[in-house]
Protein backbone atom coordinates (compact mmCIF):
# COMPACT_ATOMS: atom_id res chain seq x y z
CA UNK A 1 0.00 0.00 0.00
CA UNK A 2 3.27 2.27 0.17
CA UNK A 3 2.64 3.24 -3.71
CA UNK A 4 -1.09 3.94 -2.77
CA UNK A 5 0.06 6.44 -0.39
CA UNK A 6 3.25 7.81 -2.40
CA UNK A 7 1.63 8.61 -6.16
CA UNK A 8 -2.02 8.42 -5.41
CA UNK A 9 -2.84 10.36 -2.67
CA UNK A 10 -0.66 13.11 -3.51
CA UNK A 11 -2.72 13.17 -7.01
CA UNK A 12 -6.03 12.74 -5.38
CA UNK A 13 -5.08 15.72 -2.98
CA UNK A 14 -4.16 17.70 -5.93
CA UNK A 15 -7.45 16.98 -8.02
CA UNK A 16 -9.41 17.10 -5.31
CA UNK A 17 -8.30 20.62 -3.98
CA UNK A 18 -7.65 21.96 -7.38
CA UNK A 19 -11.75 21.54 -7.66
CA UNK A 20 -12.41 23.16 -5.03
CA UNK A 21 -10.09 26.30 -5.28
CA UNK A 22 -10.29 26.78 -8.69
CA UNK A 23 -13.84 25.87 -9.74
CA UNK A 24 -15.87 27.23 -6.40
CA UNK A 25 -18.39 24.90 -5.86
CA UNK A 26 -21.17 25.45 -3.57
CA UNK A 27 -20.47 25.63 0.44
CA UNK A 28 -22.64 22.43 0.59
CA UNK A 29 -20.13 20.26 -1.81
CA UNK A 30 -17.24 22.29 -0.58
CA UNK A 31 -17.60 21.22 3.06
CA UNK A 32 -18.61 17.52 2.15
CA UNK A 33 -15.57 17.28 -0.16
CA UNK A 34 -13.41 18.49 2.16
CA UNK A 35 -14.39 15.70 4.67
CA UNK A 36 -14.73 13.30 2.70
CA UNK A 37 -10.94 14.01 1.62
CA UNK A 38 -10.17 14.69 5.38
CA UNK A 39 -11.51 11.21 6.28
CA UNK A 40 -9.58 9.14 3.18
CA UNK A 41 -6.03 10.89 4.05
CA UNK A 42 -6.64 9.85 7.77
CA UNK A 43 -7.78 6.19 6.89
CA UNK A 44 -5.10 5.74 4.14
CA UNK A 45 -2.96 6.48 6.60
CA UNK A 46 -4.34 4.41 9.44
CA UNK A 47 -3.60 1.14 7.04
CA UNK A 48 -0.45 2.33 5.40
CA UNK A 49 0.95 1.95 9.03
CA UNK A 50 -0.93 -0.94 10.03
CA UNK A 51 -0.71 -3.34 7.11
CA UNK A 52 2.33 -5.03 8.30
CA UNK A 53 1.43 -5.29 11.72
CA UNK A 54 -1.22 -7.30 11.00
CA UNK A 55 0.43 -9.02 8.82
CA UNK A 56 -2.35 -12.11 8.43
CA UNK A 57 -5.02 -9.75 7.43
CA UNK A 58 -2.77 -7.82 4.89
CA UNK A 59 -4.75 -9.06 1.60
CA UNK A 60 -8.01 -8.55 3.34
CA UNK A 61 -6.92 -4.99 4.28
CA UNK A 62 -5.72 -4.32 1.06
CA UNK A 63 -9.07 -5.16 -0.06
CA UNK A 64 -10.60 -3.10 2.32
CA UNK A 65 -8.57 -0.41 1.34
CA UNK A 66 -9.42 -0.64 -2.38
CA UNK A 67 -12.83 -0.75 -1.86
CA UNK A 68 -12.94 2.07 0.19
CA UNK A 69 -10.72 4.38 -2.05
CA UNK A 70 -13.65 3.20 -4.44
CA UNK A 71 -16.35 4.48 -2.08
CA UNK A 72 -15.00 7.70 -1.97
CA UNK A 73 -14.30 8.42 -4.99
CA UNK A 74 -18.43 7.96 -5.91
CA UNK A 75 -19.31 11.35 -3.36
CA UNK A 76 -16.15 12.88 -4.73
CA UNK A 77 -17.10 12.79 -8.16
CA UNK A 78 -21.00 13.20 -7.98
CA UNK A 79 -20.15 16.77 -5.49
CA UNK A 80 -17.13 17.68 -7.42
CA UNK A 81 -17.88 16.67 -11.44
CA UNK A 82 -20.32 19.62 -12.15
CA UNK A 83 -17.48 21.86 -11.32
CA UNK A 84 -14.47 20.10 -12.25
CA UNK A 85 -14.11 17.75 -15.25
CA UNK A 86 -11.02 16.03 -14.71
CA UNK A 87 -13.07 13.91 -11.49
CA UNK A 88 -13.13 11.54 -13.22
CA UNK A 89 -9.70 9.93 -12.77
CA UNK A 90 -10.73 9.45 -9.01
CA UNK A 91 -12.45 6.27 -10.01
CA UNK A 92 -8.98 5.34 -11.71
CA UNK A 93 -7.80 4.77 -8.78
CA UNK A 94 -8.83 1.96 -7.11
CA UNK A 95 -8.22 -0.59 -9.94
CA UNK A 96 -4.82 0.90 -10.33
CA UNK A 97 -4.35 0.29 -6.77
CA UNK A 98 -5.86 -3.46 -7.25
CA UNK A 99 -4.05 -3.98 -10.43
CA UNK A 100 -1.04 -3.85 -7.82
CA UNK A 101 -1.63 -6.20 -5.25
CA UNK A 102 -4.34 -8.33 -6.65
CA UNK A 103 -5.56 -10.89 -9.10
CA UNK A 104 -6.09 -10.43 -12.72
CA UNK A 105 -10.13 -11.11 -12.16
CA UNK A 106 -10.16 -9.19 -9.21
CA UNK A 107 -8.83 -6.18 -11.18
CA UNK A 108 -11.10 -6.35 -14.02
CA UNK A 109 -14.23 -6.33 -11.60
CA UNK A 110 -12.83 -3.75 -9.87
CA UNK A 111 -12.17 -1.69 -12.89
CA UNK A 112 -15.71 -2.45 -14.60
CA UNK A 113 -17.36 -1.65 -10.83
CA UNK A 114 -15.63 1.67 -10.57
CA UNK A 115 -16.25 2.35 -14.83
CA UNK A 116 -19.72 1.68 -14.37
CA UNK A 117 -20.46 3.64 -11.67
CA UNK A 118 -18.77 6.60 -13.87
CA UNK A 119 -21.06 5.78 -16.29
CA UNK A 120 -23.76 5.39 -14.34
CA UNK A 121 -23.26 8.99 -12.42
CA UNK A 122 -22.76 10.70 -16.33
CA UNK A 123 -26.04 9.26 -16.80
CA UNK A 124 -27.84 10.49 -14.44
CA UNK A 125 -26.54 14.03 -14.88
CA UNK A 126 -28.12 13.87 -18.08
CA UNK A 127 -24.08 13.92 -19.90
CA UNK A 128 -25.69 11.02 -22.55
CA UNK A 129 -28.41 13.28 -23.94
CA UNK A 130 -25.58 16.21 -24.93
CA UNK A 131 -23.90 14.24 -27.65
CA UNK A 132 -20.04 14.77 -27.76
CA UNK A 133 -19.88 14.50 -23.66
CA UNK A 134 -21.40 10.92 -24.16
CA UNK A 135 -18.25 9.95 -26.61
CA UNK A 136 -16.20 11.56 -23.69
CA UNK A 137 -17.72 9.68 -21.32
CA UNK A 138 -17.33 5.85 -22.50
CA UNK A 139 -13.83 6.71 -23.39
CA UNK A 140 -13.48 7.79 -20.03
CA UNK A 141 -15.27 4.29 -19.11
CA UNK A 142 -12.55 2.79 -21.48
CA UNK A 143 -9.25 4.11 -20.14
CA UNK A 144 -10.49 2.75 -16.97
CA UNK A 145 -10.79 -0.57 -17.50
CA UNK A 146 -7.20 -0.63 -20.06
CA UNK A 147 -4.99 1.61 -18.07
CA UNK A 148 -6.18 -0.69 -15.09
CA UNK A 149 -5.00 -3.82 -17.29
CA UNK A 150 -2.22 -2.48 -18.46
CA UNK A 151 -1.44 -1.86 -14.62
CA UNK A 152 -1.85 -5.53 -13.79
CA UNK A 153 0.68 -6.27 -16.93
CA UNK A 154 3.38 -3.98 -15.86
CA UNK A 155 3.41 -5.44 -12.14
CA UNK A 156 2.84 -9.03 -13.34
CA UNK A 157 6.49 -8.35 -15.67
CA UNK A 158 7.72 -6.54 -12.60
CA UNK A 159 7.58 -9.44 -10.67
CA UNK A 160 8.43 -11.92 -13.73
CA UNK A 161 11.75 -9.81 -13.99
CA UNK A 162 12.75 -10.35 -10.24
CA UNK A 163 11.77 -13.67 -9.57
CA UNK A 164 14.22 -14.52 -13.58
CA UNK A 165 16.85 -12.59 -11.34
CA UNK A 166 16.61 -14.67 -8.15
CA UNK A 167 16.90 -17.31 -9.79
CA UNK A 168 20.29 -16.55 -11.85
Amino acid sequence: MQLLNRYFTPFALILILSAIYFSEPDPRAYQLSLGILAASVIINWWFSINTYRFIHWARQMRTVQIWLNFIWAVPLFYLLQPYWGPMWLLFVMAPATSALYMGRRHTLATALVSAATMLLIYYERGVFEMGPAAGMAVVHACFIVVFSLFVYSLAQSALRLRDANLGS
